[in-house]
Parts: structure tokens; sequence; C-alpha cells
């Protein structure tokens, strides 16, 4: 029977919560925590690294488990999984926009009203509904660009995987450099920003992503190895290790921005300077077992639990609230925003998340049975 960490299922809350800080971090009131120390807390792009991270290996033990899943069943649970909880949120951010949307505000700041502004349409539900293909996902709810990538790399992961357990070590991390490098080569070829590539939706981001993936899927594959190793050396120095870990994944971006001037480059080395750090994390949640024991406390794991909802209904929460008080009680807003993200993305994990997962267990169980009948055979 597979294992669950859930430990793991705590980072992926904690990661989802430091994705709330940041968007609240670009609003001109509260733009204090992008400083240090506050800076740890609100690097949301880190943050989507680990979750692409987390799923390869979340997925990679899932399709090499025991009851591993045919490749039609796989991809029908993942769309379950992920798509119908974003076709909710979308749909509510469009109703939320169409009722509360007068004007832009004066006072947050250019994300806000880069993320809500005149002229959404129907056109742009419809791109948003269609999900899979280019498109403008930075509007109506900003978190969404990285569910395109997470659901195309779904697709083709269990090929990934394949390759990845079949062989050798060097040559999946050979394969992911040599991809990433070839998003990079693109867009310094074209003079375009990772990010600006990703929030349209472009095809080539999907590759560089790939590398997030299949770091995951290489822990997985030698969890036990990297457990047993790292089981010889003294837990002081392993946290000392987390720390240096931690401070990397928190503090890169703001490194970066001082450090490398050329945009394009700069979009790239914050990932590939974040990818070992948050290598360590995962490695260190599950062979650190103090660092796993704190991670387990019953908030964290129920964190982890809604941090899917979280992450994908707080900005609707957060914006709605914002464009409804419009220039009035500006600082209350914020406060407001804050206290109601949890109940709605609790809601929501009940709502739409769980039955969802539900769905495509009941959608699957006519496949899971047939194989069982067949493992049963003499």
């Amino acid at each position: 029977m597979t294992t669950r960490y859930h430990q793991l299922d705590s980072l992926r809350g904690i990661a989802a919560l430091t994705v709330v800080f940041s968007h609240y971090s670009q609003i001109a009131p509260t733009r204090w925590m992008q400083h240090a120390p506050w800076r740890l807390f609100t690097e949301g792009h880190s943050a989507v690294i680990l979750f692409f991270a987390l799923s390869g290996f979340a997925l990679a033990l899932q399709i090499t488990g025991d009851n591993k899943p045919g490749f039609g069943e796989f991809v029908l649970k993942r769309v379950c999984r992920i798509y119908i909880p974003y076709l909710v949120a979308v749909l509510i951010a469009y109703a939320a926009y169409s009722i509360l949307y007068r004007s832009n505000l004066s006072w947050t700041g250019e994300w806000v009203n880069q993320a809500w502004h005149a002229g959404i349409d129907r056109h742009d539900l419809l791109n948003h509904i269609y999900f899979l293909i280019p498109f403008s996902n930075s509007t109506l709810d900003p978190v969404l660009w990285s569910l395109v990538y997470e659901m195309r790399i779904s697709l083709i992961f269990p090929m990934l995987v394949v390759i990845v357990f079949a062989m050798p070590l060097w040559f999946s991390v050979a394969l992911s450099a040599a991809l990433s490098l070839v998003a990079f080569g693109y867009y310094h070829h074209v003079q375009r920003t990772l990010m600006d590539a990703s929030i349209q939706g472009e095809w080539m981001p999907t590759i560089h992503y790939i590398s997030m993936f299949v770091l995951g899927a290489l822990i997985a594959r030698y969890r036990h190895a990297i457990t047993a190793k790292l089981a010889t050396h003294s837990p002081r120095w392993l946290f000392g290790a987390l720390i240096i870990c931690l401070a990397v994944y928190g503090l890169v971006g703001a490194a970066n921005h001082h450090l490398v001037s050329d945009d394009i480059l700069r979009s790239f080395t914050d990932d590939w300077f974040v990818l070992p750090a948050v290598t360590g994390i995962l490695i260190l949640a599950i062979s650190l077992e103090r660092f796993a024991t704190i991670l387990t406390a019953r908030p964290l794991v129920f964190l982890g639990q809604i941090s899917f909802s979280l992450y994908l209904l707080h900005c609707i929460v957060l914006l709605g609230v914002l464009h409804y008080f419009g220039e009035s009680y500006q600082r209350m807003s914020l406060v407001i925003a804050a206290v109601l993200i949890f109940p709605v993305s609790i809601a929501g994990y009940y709502a739409v998340e769980k039955p969802s997962i539900r769905l495509g267990r009941y959608l699957t169980r006519g496949k899971q049975r047939s194989r069982a009948a067949l493992g049963a055979r003499p």
C-alpha cells in the first residue's frame, strides 16, 4: 500500500498560505511585507515550484504504487481533481467580477487593477473554460496560470514516470536541464520573460516546468535510499541544512533582483536556484523526524487539506471585497478579506473539492474492479 506523507500535505498548505501573503504584499498599504524578514513568507513563485515538485512526488507514488491506475483512469481522476474545482473558481470569479467591478481602484496599486480591469467579457470566460490552450490567465483569478501547466503536465506524467524510474538518475537530471535550457534559449531569442509567457498560457514554459515534476518523481523513486543515507547524519546538521534551504527558498528572488540585471535570465535563474532549495525541503520533510513531527501538527495537516481551495479562491475573495468597498474603508477591506478567506476556502473544500475527488473515484471504480479481478486470477 502506498504511504501517505502527511507532512507533505502540510508543506502544500504552508506554500498556499505564502501565495496568499504574496498577493497581499502586492497591494499598496501592505507592501511592507515584501521586505526582510517578512519576505520569507511572501515568496509566491517559489511556492508554485514547490507545488509542482510535490505533485511530481505524490503522483509518482500513485502511479507506481500497489494499486497503480491505468492511463485513462489516471487522467480522468486528474481532470476531476483539477479541472472541476478550477471551473467552479472561474465561474465564481466571473460572477463576482460582473457584479462588483466598477472601475480601477486608485489606492491598491498595479496588481489589483491588472487582475480585474475594464473589458473582461464572455470571450475571456470562454478562454478560461477551454483551459489548456494558450490564453491570458492573469485576469479573473491570477493564480490560475499554474493550473494550466499542472494539467498539461499531468496528461503526460505517466510517460515521464516511466522514464524517471527506468533510466539512471543522471539521465533524468540531464533531460530536465536540457528542456529548461531549450525554453530559456527560446525566450532569450524572442526577448520575453518566463512569467510573461506563463500568464499567457504559452506552450513553451511547459517543458521548463516539467523539470519540477521530474524532481518530485526522482525524490519519490530514491526516497528510501535518501532517508537511509541521511539517517547517518546528526539532526543538528540536518536542521542547519533545512535553515539554508528555507533561506534560499524565501530570499533568492530578492537577491537575484539585485544580482541579475537581465529580466529574461533572472526569470529562469530564480527557478534554477529555488529548485535545489525545494529539493532539500522535500527530502528533509520525509527524512528529518523532528521536522516531520512539526509538519504533522493537526492545524497544519488541515491547512494542507484545504490548500487547493485556499489557493484557488483567495484572490476571488480579496478582489471581490476590495471592489465591494471601492475607495472607502481601504485598510478595513483588507482585514475583512483576510477574515473571509479561510471560511470560503473551507467551504470550497467540502462543497467542491471533496465531491470532485469522489466523482473521480466513482467514474473509475469499474476499471479498478476489473484490474483487481485480473490480479486475482490464478
